[in-house]
């Protein structure tokens, strides 16, 4: 089994958080990318993104910046594949909202436990595609508001009796760390219920992918990865700096904040899982 590798985008105030590594002479174009993050959005398509990861790390601190809400919308419109949205909005209808501006897929966390209706109601009307839950995990139990928590593999239940077909799965420990994903935590939520799992972050390297690969369930099939992506941490990344380098103008010519919805961004609201045009 092949996992699909989906890069990661975090926001704060409107901005990327983290700069790639270029190959010297190339200072400008990645520090002028961070500060657009449509710009960035494309460069990972450019690179063959099939989906790309994008976080609200503002609303994941109790700060709702509508900057990052403006921005993932924009960075939809300007790419051809599913962008995957992980923020921590007020209601269902903010989910709601965001999906009908055209982001392809939303990620549910604790309004999940706390509106599990409406979350169903979500679901029914836009697809278990575009309608996912994020998992973010520490010593086997989740944060589900107010100061409440509760097993790991509770809200996964829940979650998938209200239609879930996919979770995204992190544990705060790994998360911008290199040390990698304990294959055990892995396979004990793999097994808890048999949704699509991404898993995120840890990831440092070929190996820890490898590993992956050869370890994990089938239910299992793709990783978030942010770090090392942007530490140029894979080998395939050297041709794609190398070229930027040599195309360092072009690209600053071309990339800008598209005004026209991109196709994926025009999905009907009806639209079924087996329509989604790739990246489920």
């Amino acid at each position: 089994m092949q996992l699909l590798i989906i890069p990661a985008i975090d926001l704060t105030q409107g901005h990327a958080l983290r700069c790639i590594r270029g190959v010297e002479g190339t200072e400008q174009l990645y520090s002028e990318i961070s500060a657009h993050p449509v710009e960035l959005a494309q460069l990972w398509r450019r690179e063959n993104a099939k989906c790309i990861h994008v976080t609200d790390i503002d609303s994941l601190r109790g700060v709702h910046d509508p900057r990052n809400t403006e921005s993932v919308i924009e960075m939809q419109r300007a790419v051809d594949v599913p962008i995957q949205f992980i923020s921590r909005q007020q209601s269902i209808d903010e989910y709601r909202a965001l999906l009908e501006a055209g982001v392809y897929r939303v990620a549910i966390n604790v309004e999940a436990w706390n509106a599990p209706e409406e979350t169903a109601a979500l679901i029914r009307s836009f697809g278990p595609s575009r309608v996912i839950f994020s998992v973010r995990g520490h010593n086997g139990a989740i944060d589900v508001g107010d100061g409440q928590r509760i097993a790991d593999d509770v809200y996964i239940r829940h979650v998938a009796s209200l239609g879930a077909q996919r979770i995204i799965y992190t544990e705060v420990d790994w998360e911008g760390n290199l040390s990698g994903e304990d294959i055990d935590t892995i396979l004990r939520i793999a097994d808890v219920a048999k949704l699509r799992i991404t898993m995120a972050g840890g990831i440092a390297s070929p190996a820890h992918l490898w590993e992956l690969e050869q370890r994990v369930p089938r239910n299992v099939d793709s990783v978030v990865i942010g770090r090392a992506m942007y530490e140029n941490r894979f080998p395939c990344q050297n041709i794609w700096r190398i070229a930027e380098a040599e195309l360092e103008p072009e690209i600053h010519a071309h990339a800008s904040r598209s005004g026209v919805q991109s196709s994926i961004s025009l999905l009907d609201r009806s639209s079924s899982p087996e329509q989604k045009p790739t990246a489920d």
